[in-house]
């Protein structure tokens, strides 16, 4: 029973000592809130709108994806990949300015236009 309770007690200190979060979307005075799109799926040359909700001053976006093109800056912007672009894709949008950066990541499913 001693080692049952001890155990118990060793466990819980490592999954509290271990609890801290991984993906920190805070940093200086940028917090990440929320990273959305309109649509998590969108056919071949349609588009999604994605926004990126953070807090800080004088924050600047920088907009990355493994395929695909963005059109605008800044929080929002209309994403659209090609039929040479179906499947999962990564959009990555990463906030900075003096104080640090932050980013985050939301997948997109682009479908074949043509329906296959």
């Amino acid at each position: 029973m001693n080692r049952a309770i001890i155990f118990v007690l060793i466990l819980t200190l490592f999954v509290f000592s271990c609890s801290k979060e991984k993906n920190e979307k805070t940093t200086g005075d940028i917090h990440i809130q929320s990273l959305t799109a309109s649509s998590l799926k969108v056919k071949a040359w349609d588009t999604t709108l994605i926004t990126m909700e953070a807090t800080g001053s004088n924050l600047q976006f920088a907009w990355e994806a493994n395929h695909g093109d963005f059109k605008g800056s800044g929080k929002t912007v209309k994403y659209a990949a090609g039929e040479c672009c179906v499947g999962l894709n990564t959009i990555t949008c990463r906030v900075f300015n003096d104080t640090g950066e932050a980013s985050d990541t939301i997948m997109i499913r682009v479908t074949s236009y043509f329906g296959h």
